[in-house]
């Protein structure tokens, strides 16, 4: 054909005939012409504008992409670009000229980048790979476009070994690797429809096993109208112009309606593709305020429960304050206001007594020893005052340190901290192994009776403790805690002067309510005393108290002290 088209001229008739093995010869005679810019619009210019239509759209794609999913939206418009505009290139082997460099180097390998664009895509349209928003990555984006690299580098190095690339070969290995790469992108296509319509369960790997994802509706909605679209259009196309070709040597429709359908394919692509990322925004949006509206929803449950919690407290501090200001009120009737009551009597008598001896007096003096004598006994009484006043304040800050400590933090800081800082002048050595105190864990002692039971061995144990301090006179002392068959023993004890228990009753004594508090929990209380000058001397104060049977203590820690 090219050696007739060389030597004819304009209007030459030229006779073709075409054989075949299974049809008649066929003999077709057309005038030569001039293939002229006229010419190439009518026959290539319908295919110009479907590239073109297709190129723009993908522009557009990219352009307007805002993730990495519609950038590969827009990338695999190119291929179907690349081949309906360079179809029209001049050199083109349909005007019977051999095939230059552009054909052989960009056009026929556009047929592999049509097959490695459809795999590419149909892994983006994956609903696994849709659920999050993705980054590019070799895998995906890479591999499928590893066999076009490799027909390129086949290409060049025929070309610059050769001279020329097998014409034959480069058409075959193009246009396999286009039916290949239809073939696997119908194979994962299919495989997502079948995801979407929960016939073919998601599965995520996983060291041990694996575990259903759930696809969103928004994704779920995506991508079936996307791939119902891609679908449309590629079976259109199948139907109206391969197959028909396949079975009877022609397009069921005329090629210019083909290049007419090839034009405005892309430009429903693009409103349908712009469309469903509006729609997806629309969909992140109302996600993003429905997870604003859950945090917000959390938000008021938290500030609920916080308020329910300070209710609880501001009830117990009421509680707390109502039963500081009782016992503030009989610590104040008990000894304090009692002293008071003795200095006022005691200063009242002798007055009265200086008075009837100043007027019986001659001279209207006073012997001082009378005087003396009076203020000693003033002074002592203060000082007993002042040591009621330092367990007051003492007792005063039991009940709140208590609560915000715990009994064990609350009892250690009582024994190394508090009581020395109140008895300063005090030598006594106080040992504390309060390790059984565990047993009476935050949980229960943040209940009603577990708070009972906790505020009972406080207030015996700061009770016991300032006895030993102002009154026992002693220069050692233990407390010492025991766990065994649920029931929690402290024991209080000194090496002190003692006194004799039977000669003082038990209502008598600073412990008489701290007695009474350990009998409201069940438990039980009892005082032994050796008084001086008896070997051993001292008093020992033991306190039994009962906790519920599941309360437990680590048992390395009851080893140790066992």
């Amino acid at each position: 054909m090219q050696q007739v088209y060389q030597h004819a001229q304009p209007q030459d008739p030229i006779v073709y005939t075409a054989r075949g093995n299974r049809m008649a010869p066929l003999t077709i005679t057309r005038p030569a012409t001039i293939f002229t810019l006229s010419l190439w619009w009518q026959t290539f210019g319908l295919a110009f504008l479907a590239g073109t239509s297709w190129l723009i759209v993908g522009i557009i794609l990219v352009a307007t992409a805002s993730e990495w999913t519609g950038a590969v939206e827009g990338m695999t418009m190119l291929p179907p670009a690349l081949l309906l505009l360079l179809y029209s290139h001049w050199g083109n082997i349909q005007t019977a000229t051999p095939p230059d460099f552009v054909a052989q180097m960009i056009w026929i390998p556009s047929f592999a980048l049509l097959g490695a664009a459809f795999i590419h895509l149909s892994l983006t349209y994956r609903p696994a790979a849709m659920s999050n928003r993705r980054n590019p990555s070799w895998l995906v984006d890479g591999l499928p476009y590893a066999p076009l690299l490799l027909l390129i580098i086949y290409d060049w190095f025929c070309l610059l070994t050769l001279g020329h690339v097998p014409l034959r070969t480069n058409i075959e290995l193009s246009l396999g690797y286009a039916v290949l790469g239809g073939v696997i992108s119908l194979g994962i296509g299919i495989t997502s429809i079948l995801q979407i319509l929960g016939m073919w369960s998601l599965k995520k790997d996983n060291q041990e096993a694996t575990s259903r994802q759930t696809i969103s509706p928004r994704i779920r909605h995506y991508l079936g109208d996307l791939l119902t679209l891609w679908i449309g259009g590629i079976g259109l196309g199948f139907c109206f112009g391969v197959l028909p070709i396949l079975l009877v040597g022609q397009p069921l429709l005329p090629l210019s309606i083909f290049y007419v359908l090839a034009t405005v394919y892309p430009l429903l692509l693009l409103y349908a593709i712009r469309s469903l990322r509006l729609i997806a925004r629309l969909h992140i949006s109302l996600e993003q305020r429905e997870v604003a509206l859950q945090e917000q929803q959390k938000t008021a449950g938290e500030l609920r429960q916080t308020n329910e919690e300070l209710k609880q407290a501001t009830s117990l501090l009421l509680h707390a304050d109502t039963h500081l200001r009782s016992l503030l009120s009989q610590r104040i009737h008990d000894q304090p206001k009692q002293e008071a009551l003795r200095i006022r009597s005691l200063l009242g008598y002798w007055q009265h007594k200086l008075r009837l001896e100043m007027e019986r007096a001659p001279d209207g003096r006073v012997a001082a020893p009378q005087i003396i004598e009076a203020l000693g006994k003033v002074r002592k009484i203060s000082e007993e005052l002042e040591r009621d006043l330092r367990g007051l304040q003492l007792l005063v800050e039991d009940a709140y340190q208590r609560r915000s400590l715990g009994l064990k933090l609350h009892l250690e800081k009582l024994i190394r901290e508090d009581l020395p800082q109140l008895h300063a002048e005090s030598l006594l050595e106080i040992t504390p192994d309060l390790w059984a105190i565990d047993a009476l864990n935050p949980d229960l002692e943040q209940t009603a009776e577990g708070g009972k039971i906790a505020e009972a061995i406080s207030y015996t144990v700061t009770q016991a403790l300032l006895n030993v301090y102002n009154h026992a006179g002693a220069s050692f002392a233990t407390v010492r805690t025991y766990y065994n068959n649920s029931i929690l023993t402290v024991e209080i004890s000194d090496d002190g002067r003692g006194f004799d228990t039977q000669q003082i009753p038990p209502e008598k004594t600073s412990l008489f309510k701290a007695e009474l508090k350990v009998r409201e929990t069940g438990g039980r209380l009892s005082i032994t005393s050796i008084p001086r000058p008896q070997a051993k001397h001292g008093t020992c104060v033991t306190l039994e108290m009962p906790l519920p049977p599941d309360t437990q203590v680590h048992s390395e820690q009851e080893e140790q002290h066992t």
